[in-house]
């Protein structure tokens, strides 16, 4: 008897062919882990996100309120932990890996997207908790950046298999930053020949210059390199790029990545800025993290035991006014112009803050610096009575002249934006050069930046071998009524509470704020996971070549089966 088979038409840039396809694949929803590592290697697209429908017509069924039917269909493909991540992680692949018992696996998904899982484990703002449907629906949203922190400490002595090389094609990415080292990571994932300058003795970039223990230990951020290291990762540091130094790099490599940063702070060029003790965020924390000498003078109390006032409102101003608050200030006050809901500073970052002894005044702007000679005593306020931000960040405000104030001060850090480097505007029209990071984008955090020199990456590789890159929008789609959730049969338990030091070992030592789940939390928290996504395989589109059982990571979700059982042959 013939084979039932099903014809697939394929067409390239140049043709098209019909192929003959005897077997699918097909997935099992209810196994699968919703890695999206199957999606990312389908050569033809034919593997699609579905995410399933959350009951909540019941108003007792959890504690959030009740919803119309038509609005929680709506909600499913809205968004989704899936789709929020800046580098495309899915955060349900690895909680549900380690949920069955994978922690290894679990990992490895993490590592193979992001070359920075320790740091990213305590630094990043996890807006995929923001949209976690545990989170919106039910109760609270899964606590998915203390598990990925608990599954990079798990393996921080990972080795990882060596980068292949492929391509002939050698580049550059200047700046070993965030945004650097992950160009650097997809690029030498792909098989180039990279090489990452930077003009520091180590690698890190802002992670070590403008971070504070606190927040992320040195010895975390070199556990991360490290890695990158041991996979064949080249670092070329203590190299500084001027404009001979382009010249040099063009001619030896094929494209250039710029990734370095924005390494200066801006100054407040109002009267008496240039008074000492007033200190650029930049300058304030490198001194700290390396272990710097503070200037002081007679006659004036600097830090220990002295007013401390931080200008900003953002997280840098913040983590600085933390700072202080450790180096023994006795009081420390951040100004900034924004107030409300429009105070730049993560609301979790502000909440630790107060809590450690730091004053916010909202809605108040600087006017002078205060003090005989070069001598800092105080400074002058203005109340900000209107204020607006552009999107492209242009900041507009008035004050009323009439209502000031003065703080006290024995030093003044001025946290208000940094700036790049001018020389990279002469290359942004030249064909050699790619950005990423703050060159290029609003990178205001480490995982948009990190985003950003993702797609530099992806910019670069399609540039150099012609051709068009995947599309990068995740999509989502509404599952079928059958695989709807109900909340009402799944795990009842609160989400644990984030361990912290005690209040009165952090503000006078630089311990980790943060501490990690034990892996007896971390078992019961991975349970909560409502599993709102899985897989989906398109059987009209689908060629029966097997790739996606080769980079699953579960093992028992997809299988291979005949057209005639689960074939469409109707193509």
């Amino acid at each position: 008897m013939e084979e039932s088979k099903k014809t697939f038409t394929m067409q390239t840039g140049m043709s098209s062919f019909n192929l003959d396809v005897l077997s699918v694949a097909s997935i099992n929803s209810t196994n699968c882990v919703n890695c999206g590592d199957c999606r990312d290697i389908c050569p033809v697209f034919a593997i699609t996100e579905q995410q399933r429908v959350i009951c909540r017509l019941c108003p007792t069924c959890t504690d959030q309120p009740a919803m119309l039917h038509d609005d929680m269909v709506a909600l499913a493909a809205k968004e989704s932990c899936t789709s929020a991540c800046p580098l495309d992680i899915s955060p349900q692949g690895y909680i549900n890996l380690t949920a069955a018992g994978k922690e290894r696996e679990a990992f490895l998904h993490i590592w193979k997207h992001n070359p920075l899982p320790s740091v990213c484990g305590r630094i990043c703002h996890h807006p995929c908790e923001q949209v976690c449907k545990r989170g919106t629906l039910v109760d609270e949203p899964i606590a998915i950046r203390s598990i990925k922190r608990y599954l990079s400490d798990t393996f921080d002595d990972y080795i990882p298999d060596k980068y292949p090389v492929i391509f002939q094609e050698e580049i550059a990415v200047i700046g070993a930053g965030p945004a650097g080292l992950m160009a650097a990571h997809n690029l030498s994932l792909l098989g180039y020949r990279v090489t990452v300058f930077d003009k520091e003795p180590v690698a890190g970039g802002m992670l070590n210059k403008g971070i504070p223990k606190f927040r992320i230990p040195k010895n975390i951020i070199e556990r991360d390199i490290k890695k990158l290291e041991q996979a064949g990762m080249r670092f070329r540091l203590n190299t500084s790029i001027s404009r001979r130094q382009i010249a040099e790099l063009k001619k030896n490599f094929d494209k250039i990545i710029v990734a370095a940063g924005t390494p200066y702070s801006k100054e407040l060029p109002i009267e008496g800025y240039k008074k000492e003790g007033v200190y650029t965020a930049l300058n304030f924390m490198e001194r700290v993290n390396n272990h710097q000498p503070m200037r002081s003078y007679p006659g004036q109390e600097f830090i220990d035991n002295g007013n401390v006032v931080v200008i900003g409102g953002g997280n840098v101003a913040l983590d600085c006014a933390r700072t202080a608050i450790r180096l023994g200030a006795k009081s420390v006050t951040a100004v900034c112009l924004e107030c409300g809901c429009e105070v730049p500073c993560h609301p979790w970052e502000r909440e630790e803050a107060e809590a450690e002894g730091v004053k916010l005044m909202e809605a108040w702007a600087p006017k002078r610096f205060l003090g005989e000679q070069v001598m800092l005593n105080g400074v002058e306020l203005n109340k900000v009575i209107s204020f607006s931000k552009s999107e492209k960040g242009e900041i507009k405000f008035n004050t009323d002249a009439e209502q000031k104030i003065t703080l006290p001060a024995d030093c003044v850090i001025v946290a208000i934006g940094q700036q790049a480097d001018e020389l990279w505007k002469d290359f942004e029209d030249d064909d050699m050069f790619l950005f990423a990071g703050d060159l290029s984008e609003n990178a205001c955090s480490v995982i948009d930046a990190m985003a950003s020199g993702k797609k530099a990456a992806a910019k670069a590789d399609e540039m150099l071998q012609k051709r068009r890159i995947r599309n990068i929008e995740h999509e989502l789609h509404t599952a079928p009524v059958e695989e709807r959730i109900y909340p009402a049969t799944r795990l009842k338990v609160a989400r644990p509470a984030t361990p912290v030091a005690p209040l009165k070992e952090r503000i006078s030592t630089f311990t980790e704020v943060e501490v990690e789940y034990g892996k007896d939390i971390v078992d019961i928290e991975v349970k909560r996971c409502l599993q709102c996504g899985y897989s989906k395989i398109d059987t009209s589109r689908c060629i029966g070549c097997g790739a996606c059982i080769t980079v699953c990571p579960k093992g028992d979700v997809i299988s291979m089966v005949r057209v005639e059982k689960g074939g469409n042959e109707n193509v």
